[in-house]
């Protein structure tokens, strides 16, 4: 690991975290305890003795901690208390990086998972909504919900109980969706908004007055 060896906060991270894939690393924890194999697949270009040795620094910085699984004898890797409090710091840099999509060619890789990192990041600053509301998102058979209420974001694997409306988008166009770049009508013209506990032209409403 390199060290700045300055008395300054950012250096300090970057100590830590500022090692290519290590972040990356982290985004992939943030979802949930992972296995090795789950985060290879899910870190294309990063080779196995790489992800290990990025995994062992996290783990001596104290960010990341190994525990045996129970269905077996392979470990599973989760965040610290202090490795989750790199999620606000994360989702900064989520709405940052966006301005360079259109610049950026070849971003082939994605893994509809990645959303339940982004989809926080770039609704939290966009949320204006004063009733609670519960959105299930379904990106290419990928389920997850977010539950809005007061100030706070809740994101939850797996089917949601009694959403208010489904957006079930492909991955790009969520991404579109949930940043800005495409408008909530897109949803009209895509088939992409599915009734719940409130009908599609109550959920549109809902989008809009909820979201800037």
């Amino acid at each position: 690991m390199k060290c700045y060896g300055q008395m300054c906060g950012l250096a300090l991270a970057l100590d830590v975290i500022g090692d290519r894939w290590a972040l990356l690393v982290v985004r992939e924890l943030l979802t949930g305890p992972k296995k090795f194999s789950e985060m290879q697949v899910s870190l294309p270009g990063c080779s196995p003795n790489l992800l290990a040795r990025r995994l062992t620094e996290l783990s001596e910085s104290g960010l990341v901690i190994e525990a045996k699984s129970g269905s077996g004898p392979r470990s599973l890797y989760e965040l610290t208390e202090d490795g989750k409090a790199l999620r606000e710091p994360i989702e900064c840099l989520v709405r940052w990086g966006g301005r360079f999509f259109k610049k950026r060619k070849g971003l082939n890789e994605r893994r509809p998972h990645w959303l339940e990192v982004a989809a926080p990041a770039l609704l939290r600053p966009r949320w204006r909504g004063k009733s609670p509301l519960k959105i299930q998102i379904d990106v290419e058979e990928h389920l997850f919900s977010l539950e809005f209420e007061g100030g706070e974001i809740d994101v939850r694997p797996g089917r949601a109980s009694r959403p208010d409306f489904t957006l079930q988008v492909p991955y790009e166009q969520a991404l579109g969706i949930l940043s800005g770049y495409l408008p909530f009508d897109f949803l009209r013209r895509s088939d992409g908004l599915l009734p719940g506990r409130l009908n599609r032209a109550d959920s549109m409403r809902v989008l809009k007055e909820s979201f800037s």
